[in-house]
């Protein structure tokens, strides 16, 4: 049974006619004639009661019309679902952004490509960099940009790697460290820490170059919002490291660079072997190129 047989069929039905209907379909008579006839050999009943005026459909015929037609109405519907993510006139990208790549120039491709591809529904789930992974890992989400660790790659995930942010010492405008050209990390070791949530793989990062000075940060508060990290910041409730981004053109913070210099790379990532739509392909190739002619 084919396609084309079961639109014969329904034109013939509609129009009671095989003349008409081969009219219709821009084919021959015969054509139309053998089609159903073989289709009524295939089913092994009579479709249509032929006469020389028209063609009438029989109890099974009607039957067969009535689900045939909802079939194919749904075949149309699918064929054109289809047609609209090829040209990306529609379709859904779930993109996770962990709280310390979202600072960065990603927040206006973003902007760009939804400029782009006014038609595609961009949902972002903003979440720590760990958990990130576990949910690309687990299909729920399609990309995700985060940052990461070169030595500790996730062997389920794809990553294109974006660059890298450099991270510095956030403080409060009135600190007695604010107006140092750089400080190392080992004279924060009396400091009041503000840190990133446990999910947070920036955090993790963090900790270890404390651990490796043999120091044991005091860590009062935790977040993933920039924002809140902030605000704890100006009001006094300690300090933090941040990527130097997030402190430009910030009257209440002073950003102090870490001696040595702490980067931390950053990429988007997808899962292995996942198949990936129109619109998501179109995605990363988007942020990839356009990190690329930066």
């Amino acid at each position: 049974m084919e396609l084309k047989q079961l639109e014969y069929f329904l034109t013939v039905s509609k129009l009671k006619s095989f003349t008409a209907a081969a009219e219709q379909l821009y084919v021959s008579q015969p054509g139309v004639t053998t089609a159903i006839k073989r289709l009524e050999e295939e089913l092994g009943i009579q479709l249509f009661i032929r006469n020389k005026k028209n063609a009438v459909l029989t109890a099974e015929g009607r039957i067969f019309f009535n689900h045939i037609e909802i079939i194919m109405s749904d075949v149309s519907k699918a064929i054109t679902k289809v047609t609209e993510l090829k040209n990306l006139s529609s379709g859904t990208i779930r993109i996770g952004l962990s709280p310390i790549t979202g600072v960065s120039v990603l927040i206006f491709l973003l902007a760009k490509f939804r400029t782009l591809y006014p038609s595609l529904n961009l949902i972002l789930i903003e979440d720590g960099s760990s958990s990130l992974q576990k949910q690309l890992a687990e299909n729920k989400l399609d990309v995700a940009f985060i940052n990461f660790s070169p030595d500790s790659a996730d062997e389920m995930l794809n990553r294109i790697a974006l660059g890298q942010q450099e991270f510095k010492i956030a403080l409060p405008a009135y600190h007695t460290l604010k107006d140092k050209p750089c400080l190392p990390l080992r004279s924060l070791a009396n400091e009041n820490l503000i840190t990133f949530q446990e999910n947070c793989l920036t955090r993790k990062l963090l900790l270890d170059q404390f651990k490796a000075e043999a120091i044991a940060p005091t860590i009062r508060f935790s977040s993933n919002s920039l924002q809140t990290i902030k605000r704890l910041i100006l009001c006094g409730a300690g300090i933090s490291i941040l990527p130097s981004e997030a402190l430009e053109n910030d009257l209440n913070c002073r950003a102090v660079p870490l001696d040595p210099p702490l980067f931390i790379p950053f990429c988007l990532a997808y899962k292995k072997n996942k198949h990936f739509s129109h619109a998501a392909e179109t995605f990363c190739s988007f942020i990839k190129n356009s990190l690329a002619d930066a």
